[in-house]
């Protein structure tokens, strides 16, 4: 989506909000050292899979898709509260009141059982877990998908392309990082932040 596009599907309150929230977004995921002992894994085998699926398994794409995933997880802290996401239940993920995050951290299975409810819920479920209108959920990803794509365009290290980058999989990186926050909320887990190791 263009710029000219996004000034025709948003009103200029609409575009103002939207700059608001990414630059809140990228600030949030700068903070973060890695995201909790339970999403880590699970977001690294969903990049890997998607990378193999779409052919993607350069080492600078990868890295790229996981950079999208942390923006994808840092927009649901964002956004949950001041717009009144939608919870969700522990059932959605196929965990049991019992399931804790030292418990699910230290069972080398958690991640493959967990994948797929992630994934279905990313794919095929996400309006029931993201209630901006798709005008301004669609927005937001053109926007990452403009930002994203002039910051990895340019660096140096590790140069990506627009296409590599396309608006398709940085909004399938950004469901599935909003998707692991809502993992984390269920079971009171929290981000790695820099600096201070928790």
């Amino acid at each position: 989506m263009t710029r000219r596009e996004l000034r025709k599907s948003l009103s200029r309150s609409g575009r103002k909000w939207l700059d608001g929230v990414w630059k809140a977004t990228a600030r949030t995921a700068s903070e973060f050292d890695g995201l909790s002992p339970v999403t880590t894994p699970i977001g690294s085998k969903l990049v890997e899979s998607y990378a193999a699926r779409e052919h993607a398994d350069g080492e600078g794409i990868q890295h790229g898709l996981r950079v999208v995933v942390v923006y994808g997880y840092a927009a649901r802290m964002v956004l949950v509260d001041p717009t009144d996401q939608p919870s969700v239940k522990r059932s959605a993920f196929r965990l049991n009141a019992q399931s804790d995050i030292e418990r699910l951290a230290d069972d080398a299975a958690t991640p493959k059982r967990l994948l797929d409810p992630v994934r279905t819920m990313a794919s095929d479920e996400f309006d029931s877990v993201m209630s901006l209108p798709p005008e301004v959920w669609s927005a937001f990803v053109a926007t990452a998908t403009q930002k994203l794509q002039r910051r990895f365009t340019s660096d140096n290290d590790k140069q990506l392309t627009w296409r590599e980058l396309s608006r398709q999989r940085v909004e399938r990186m950004l469901k599935y990082g909003y998707v692991l926050r809502c993992l984390d909320e269920t079971l009171d887990a929290e981000p790695k932040y820099r600096g201070n190791g928790a």
